[in-house]
Formats: C-alpha cells, sequence, structure tokens
C-alpha cells in the first residue's frame, strides 16, 4: 500500500478544501490606501506626555493546555517540545501576558502615516511567533513560513478583507495590509491548533504587554484620553485620563475569568 507523506496530505487538503485556488486571487489588501493629506509622518513626535501601567490578572489562572499537534515530525516548537496554549498566559507576578493597550479615543482628527517597515508574523515549529502583533492602519504585515511543511494563512476579520493563502514551504511569504483597525484572528487550516492574531490600530500609540503585563503609551499630547486594554479572552476594559504637558501617569487595567 502507498503511504502519503505530510506534504503529499496537505497539499491534497488544499485542493479539496478550495484554498489552492485561493492562491492565485490572494483576497485581502495586496497594496496600501495612499497617506491622506496632512497625515503625521511615521515617527514624528507630537508630544512630551506619556501613560505607563500594568494590566493584571485577578485569581488563580487556569493552566496552559498543552498543544494537540499532529504527528507530522515538524511541527515542534523551537527549543520547547512541549508547546502549551497562549490564549490565557499569566506570569508569576499576576501579570497578563499578550493584552492590547491602546488609546481610542482624543486624538482629535489627527492622522498618522504608517510605519513603512513590515510587521513579521511567522509560522515556526507549527505556531504563530509571536502569538500577537501589532500594526498601524496600512503598515505592511508580512507572513512567513519557517518551518518545512506546507501551511496556510487565512484572515478573518469583520472590517476588513478576509483572505487565505497557501505557503508552500519554508521561506514562503505574503505581504498585507489593513486599512481599517480591528483585532483580527489568524488561522492555519492545514494545522487546527495553530491561531493568533494581527491587532490593527489608527495609531502609533498602542502596545502589547509581556509576561509581566507592562505597557509604556508615550509622546502623547496634552488632552484627555479614553484607553482600551483588550484581551483575546477576557473581553475589554476602558479607562479615561487627562494629562499635562510633561505628564506621566500610571493606569492599572485588571482582568478576572468570567468578568
Amino acid at each position: 500500500m502507498r503511504t502519503i507523506d505530510g506534504k503529499t496530505a496537505a497539499l491534497a487538503f488544499l485542493a479539496l478544501t478550495g484554498i489552492a485556488g485561493l492562491v492565485a486571487c490572494g483576497g485581502g489588501s495586496s497594496a496600501p490606501h495612499p497617506p491622506a493629506p496632512g497625515a503625521i509622518p511615521a515617527g514624528q513626535v507630537i508630544g512630551s506626555a506619556s501613560i505607563a501601567g500594568r494590566v493584571g490578572y485577578d485569581g488563580l489562572p487556569p493552566p496552559r493546555k498543552p498543544l494537540k499537534m499532529s504527528g507530522e515530525a515538524s511541527c515542534h516548537r523551537p527549543g520547547d517540545p512541549d508547546a502549551l496554549s497562549e490564549d490565557l498566559v499569566v506570569g508569576p507576578d499576576g501579570g497578563l501576558k499578550n493584552a492590547w493597550v491602546r488609546v481610542v479615543s482624543g486624538l482629535g482628527d489627527r492622522v498618522f502615516a504608517p510605519p513603512a517597515q513590515a510587521v513579521e508574523f511567522d509560522q515556526a515549529g507549527c505556531v504563530f511567533l509571536p502569538h500577537v502583533v501589532t500594526a498601524q492602519t496600512d503598515q505592511p504585515v508580512l507572513f512567513k513560513n519557517s518551518d518545512p511543511v506546507v501551511h496556510n494563512v487565512r484572515a478573518v476579520a469583520k472590517e476588513n478583507a478576509t483572505f487565505n493563502v497557501s505557503l508552500s514551504g519554508r521561506g514562503r511569504s505574503v505581504r498585507r495590509f489593513f486599512p481599517k483597525p480591528e483585532a483580527i484572528r489568524i488561522k492555519c487550516d492545514l494545522h487546527v491548533w495553530m491561531g493568533g492574531y494581527v491587532l490593527v490600530h489608527s495609531s502609533p500609540f498602542q502596545a502589547v504587554t509581556g509576561a509581566d503585563g507592562a505597557f509604556s503609551l508615550d509622546g502623547l499630547p496634552a488632552g484627555g484620553y479614553d484607553v482600551e486594554a483588550w484581551h483575546e479572552a477576557l473581553g475589554a476594559s476602558r479607562q479615561s485620563v487627562t494629562l499635562a504637558d510633561g505628564e506621566r501617569k500610571e493606569m492599572t487595567f485588571t482582568f478576572r475569568k468570567g468578568s
């Protein structure tokens, strides 16, 4: 009896599900919109105030679950054979990892041109690395495949165009742009445990927390702002703050399961 290797099976899956047919057209936006007239150039400082803070988790966090990877030999995380889920990661001191913190109002009619440098979102060891990335609207996002296996990249979006493209082996990549702010779920249908987020915002005033839960939003002009912390498993929380020129204020967001 003829055996089928992982790559052959993956290609067969692409053909059967129609993903292969999407490779040609790609979907999504493969070119950025031109910056609006009067857009503030990327990297230009517009203020001297800042917000520093922490996003924490209240209570005993649920244990992280081992990822149930397939028997495909290449599907193991480099340096970490016991890969764990990343949908809820709490540090030793209660800091919440992968929380998205951003200024959601208070910047008025300012428009910000996106950085030209691409944000890289890799597939390595059959997981997305990192689990979440941030980008500005119309900033290039480079989806990469560093594995010797076939992956696909499927974007689940409401405000932006969805797409589903195949990356047929190590070294393959595709570049996409997202013109509207939102949290976009990214999946690989060939390896169902693989998932992550591209977090798109209209300004540079955004951050993702590390294991300590810390964040910093620098270079804000004086004024009043609404700041939101969002987490894929815990929802969103919003606070208001008023800043004077050169002032630095602290903010703390606390999440709990089921809140």
